[in-house]
């Protein structure tokens, strides 16, 4: 119990000071955006490829790991979008919406620092190894999806709407991928072990400074930009989404990791990865399609703050007996 309060004080003690910083307007929002941008373009890319040039991950067969994340990740999407329209009769749009707030888990600002935390950088190899292809992957199918719910709405309003094809599909998420830093730190950071040189004093030096930044700047930041969002109404679907996220889809990450036997620290880096709170990559797709802006930021602001208790829990539940 003590070991898991001093992992979780301090990682949302960071998140409420951002709060409290951004509420009494020490700092402005554009401050808050530009730590945020920080984190992604420069803390992260170089937290991941320092960790990817000189990780050893062993024997372990990280499919396994992919399988069980990701199939617990489609069945929590699954679970979001049926109940959330089931319960609320929302449109197509809006259960997509709620699949991906399910689903979607903020592996930057919260499973980073509460990894790195919990387990040193030996806690990040799961993760970095999820990340990998956690983006291509929920980009893809959010994308597809969301595109054939539009389709689906305007059949409801008997309208006639274009899908867009495979190219029209693959070229958006590509260009995105491409341009995405945390990618671009992933592929350099393989690259760099690929070629079999090691990090030597200053470049290594270098890129621990700024690797160590990336945690708290990022909760700070977090926590800054959880103004933002409050709570805008669809409470009943963000109550069930937040449930799924922080409850349903680490237990069913915790029950496959376990049966496949795979080594224990990647059940945990899996498990506290998938009971992350719903991501800000919900609300962006939210925003971009006009569609469930509500519930998204209703749900990165309500899961956010019921993880400190959630995560607390996991953090019991995979510790040593």
């Amino acid at each position: 119990m003590q070991t898991s309060f001093d992992i979780i004080v301090p990682i949302f003690g960071l998140i409420a000071i951002g709060t409290l910083v951004a509420y009494a307007g020490l700092l402005s929002h554009a401050v808050g955006e530009g730590l945020a941008r920080y984190v992604f373009v420069i803390a992260v890319p170089v937290l991941l490829f320092r960790t990817l040039a000189q990780v050893d991950f062993g024997d372990a067969n990280p499919v396994y790991l992919w399988l069980a994340y990701f199939g617990s990740a489609a069945i929590a999407w699954t679970l979001g979008t049926l109940l959330t329209r089931a319960l609320t009769r929302c449109d197509h749009r809006t259960g997509v919406i709620a699949g991906i707030s399910s689903s979607f888990a903020n592996t930057v600002f919260v499973a980073i620092p509460t990894l790195d935390r919990a387990y040193g950088e030996a806690g990040l190899e799961p993760l970095l190894l999820i990340i990998s292809i956690h983006l291509p992957l929920m980009m893809i199918a959010s994308t597809l999806l969301v595109e054939r719910a539009v389709v689906l709405d305007a059949k409801d309003k008997g309208e006639r709407r274009r899908t867009m094809s495979v190219l029209e599909t693959a070229k958006r998420v590509g260009r995105n991928l491409i341009t995405n830093s945390i990618v671009i730190g992933i592929v350099c950071g393989l690259l760099w072990r690929a070629t079999g040189f090691t990090l030597e004093s200053h470049l290594n030096e270098i890129t621990r400074l700024i690797a160590q930044t990336a945690g708290p700047v990022a909760l700070f930041a977090l926590g800054m930009s959880l103004t933002r969002y409050g709570l805008r109404g669809d409470i009943l679907a963000s109550s069930i989404v937040t449930f799924i996220s922080l409850v349903v889809q680490p237990a069913i990450v915790w029950l496959v990791t376990t049966r496949l036997g795979l080594p224990d620290l990647w059940v945990k880096g899996a498990v506290l990865t998938a009971a992350a709170p719903a991501g800000v990559n919900a609300y962006l797709f939210a925003t971009y399609f006009q569609v469930g802006e509500k519930l998204a930021a209703t749900t990165i602001l309500l899961s956010t703050m019921l993880s400190v208790f959630t995560l607390s829990a996991w953090l019991l539940i995979l510790s040593p007996t």
